[in-house]
């Protein structure tokens, strides 16, 4: 490998991030698709709430090496072409549905996943290669930006059409939308990927090992904290995702209308966030202060929302949920802006896979432990342990390091 990378002929911040974030938006709606159409699927596929919980579990282990395996073929093939695959991988997992079968639904539920992974490295580096380092963490978040924008999109639109037409009809939509992405992008894909595939920016051959993308994280101790961080981070995203809901109406007393009320407080929080965070980690520079405050302010707003029950107002209640997407889901853009910053760009693409592997890991494990908690302590405990968990997260991140500047 070599020392640097040559720089792009000419760089194109606008194609780069609009060919990005259109195709985060259907990747992040596809990988949705299941668990919004999920409670009018048949009985037979085994998607029940038991089952949509294992459903995910495999797509984020799906990602996770997903994101491995497309950093390494990036060189050859080019970000945008990858992306493209990986839309259509997901699109053919889908169809496996269809069959009613479970077995091959669950194992359609890890091609979505593989098909999910390549938009983290294959955006980072293409929004590092054609961004100026000074606006970078607003470009990432705005990016990032798309993965609530594509359950957005599914929540409208599955629903709608399942409605008028079934629901094989609105898995189909999602599919014909992902393939007509993939054709529109075409365009862009000869402006980014021939660039890249031009350059210097080339690897070793991948081994087996580097599936699992321990050795990268191991050669970088400021990329162990950050591994470290956004595993805890994404436990908390993905609990709250899952619980939020269930814990209002439970406990709360909400109804299922206001309770989702409440859940879109969290997502439209954490959208907004994640421009501010973007934008002024641009200005301060300080990335790892505002990356630990996430922690802090997670940390603080599951405590509160622990205490919620039949008497809180609904002011209260959507407060705290704002507050809780702000904490949980806001991180995203600042976090694999700090990534690329602490490596060569010809390293970018390997360093994202990497951390977020961890990442995913944490959406993995952490449903499974709280969902253990809770059954042995109920929410009390269950927010608690959270609580301390994504603190210690936001803290490791502080730790300084000879690797990088604050």
């Amino acid at each position: 490998m070599t020392d640097g990378a040559a720089a792009p002929a000419r760089r194109y911040p606008g194609t780069a991030l609009g060919s990005t974030l259109v195709l985060q938006i259907v990747a992040a709606a596809m990988f949705s698709a299941t668990a919004v159409v999920a409670p009018v699927l048949p009985p037979g596929l085994h998607l029940d709430e038991a089952g949509l919980g294992i459903f995910g579990a495999l797509t984020f282990a799906g990602a996770m090496f997903g994101t491995s395996i497309a950093a390494f073929l990036l060189p050859q093939y080019g970000p945008v072409r990858l992306i493209q695959v990986g839309i259509l991988l997901s699109a053919l997992a889908l169809t496996g549905l269809f069959t009613g079968l479970p077995a091959i639904a669950f194992t359609a539920a890890v091609l979505i996943g593989i098909g999910y992974g390549p938009n983290a490295p294959g955006g980072s580096f293409l929004l590092s290669r054609h961004t100026r380092p000074e606006r970078r963490s607003l470009i990432f978040s705005i990016k990032q930006s798309g993965v609530p924008a594509g359950g957005a999109m599914v929540g409208i639109i599955v629903p709608l059409v399942e409605a008028s037409h079934g629901w094989q009809a609105a898995i189909g939509t999602i599919m014909l939308i992902g393939i007509a992405t993939v054709v529109l992008v075409q365009p862009w894909r000869d402006r980014m990927d021939r660039d890249v595939m031009r350059s210097d920016i080339k690897g070793p051959p991948m081994r087996l090992a580097d599936v699992v993308p321990f050795g990268v994280i191991r050669a970088n101790p400021m990329l162990t904290r950050i591994a470290i961080m956004s595993f805890t981070y994404g436990a908390g995203q993905m609990i709250m995702g899952t619980y939020l809901v269930i814990f209002l109406t439970e406990n709360a007393g909400l109804t299922l209308l206001a309770a989702g009320a409440a859940f879109s407080a969290m997502q439209m929080s954490s959208f907004g966030v994640r421009m501010v965070a973007g934008w002024l980690n641009d200005r301060l520079g300080r990335s790892r202060l505002i990356l630990a405050s996430f922690g802090v302010v997670t940390a603080i707003s599951v405590t509160l929302l622990a205490r919620i029950d039949a008497s809180a107002s609904e002011g209260l209640i959507l407060l705290l949920s704002a507050a809780c997407g702000a904490g949980a889901a806001g991180w995203n853009g600042v976090y694999l802006a700090e990534v690329a910053r602490q490596v060569p760009e010809q390293q970018i693409a390997a360093a994202t896979a990497a951390t977020v592997f961890f990442t995913y890991f944490g959406l993995v494990i952490g449903p499974a432990v709280f969902s253990l908690l809770l059954s042995l302590y109920g929410y009390q405990i269950a927010f608690a342990c959270l609580a301390v968990a994504v603190l210690a997260g936001g803290l490791v991140i502080l730790v300084p390091s000879r690797v990088s500047a604050a």
